[in-house]
């Protein structure tokens, strides 16, 4: 018993001191882990805002639009995109019919998020016309086009509002005074309202900036990005707005769209144009 007693004795400092050096390697790893940790935050912080900083000098000088050009997207007023929507398609009295039209391919869901725009919160599941789908991706890719020649990273519309059951239409004007009176060119899945006041970040970040970033790390670091840039647009819209709305005013002249610069609220009225985006792609 003596003895057990004595082996004992001598191994309890000596699991003390293990435990000690065990705690303080790990002490140590710790603190190099958040060192590294740190300096990798540090690194594509400070990338993310130069790169920020670089897209607002460019859209700094850049006008914004005068009273012209916006009365230039107010030619097509309610009337006319109801006209247009009616030759169209058939007007959605409720979501059984809806859910018809979905199967029979006549409507279809927008992705939420897209190489060209991103369906706000709130929004989703956003509905329209096959051939309004083809209209935004037509625009998506004019608008990116533009602000790439300025060096400027591509930027996404915002889409608001799209499909509205007539049901829906119903309840919206009892609680919006600026919802249609009558018939909405929304209840056809001809149009989407698409913001002026609010551009998304790109789809995804510059490789660069997130390059040698852990895995575990990156979900963290692109939404620091996508805030860098969102902070830039945030500031900028009106100056990204002139230049979607040039893209605009170019689409409506060749008749692929109609479009309503809303004044009560932030958006833009897009509604399906008589020329479809196929007509004016180049023949193979």
């Amino acid at each position: 018993m003596r003895t057990i007693l004595l082996l004992l004795t001598l191994a309890l400092p000596s699991c003390g001191y293990v435990d000690g050096e065990r705690e303080a390697a790990a002490e140590a790893a710790r603190e190099a882990t958040l060192a590294e940790v740190g300096r990798i935050l540090s690194r594509t912080a400070g990338a993310a805002n130069r790169h920020a900083r670089s897209a607002e000098r460019i859209l700094r000088p850049l006008s914004v639009m005068t009273p012209g050009e916006e009365q230039a997207l107010r030619r097509f007023l309610a009337p006319a995109h109801v006209a247009r929507a009616r030759a169209l398609g058939v007007r959605v009295r409720d979501r059984a019919a809806r859910d018809s039209l979905v199967a029979a391919g006549r409507l279809v869901r927008l992705a939420d998020s897209t190489t060209h725009w991103i369906v706000r919160r709130g929004t989703a599941p956003a509905y329209v016309l096959p051939e309004l789908r083809d209209v935004l991706e037509l625009l998506g890719s004019r608008f990116q086009e533009r602000i790439g020649e300025l060096g400027l990273p591509p930027y996404r519309f915002e889409i608001t509002s799209s499909l509205r059951t007539a049901q829906g239409q119903a309840r919206l004007r009892r609680s919006n005074a600026n919802a249609a009176a009558g018939v909405s060119s929304h209840e056809f899945g001809a149009t989407v309202d698409v913001s002026y006041a609010a551009f998304a970040p790109p789809d995804e970040p510059p490789a660069a900036l997130l390059e040698d970033v852990p895995e575990e790390l990156r979900p963290h670091l692109e939404r620091f990005v996508d805030l860098s840039m969102e902070s830039v647009s945030a500031r900028k819209s009106r100056e990204l707005g002139a230049i979607f709305s040039q893209v605009l005013r170019d689409a409506q002249a060749q008749g692929v769209v109609l479009v309503i610069y809303e004044r009560q609220q932030t958006v833009y009225h897009l509604s399906v144009g008589p020329v479809s985006p196929v007509a004016l792609q180049p023949s193979q």
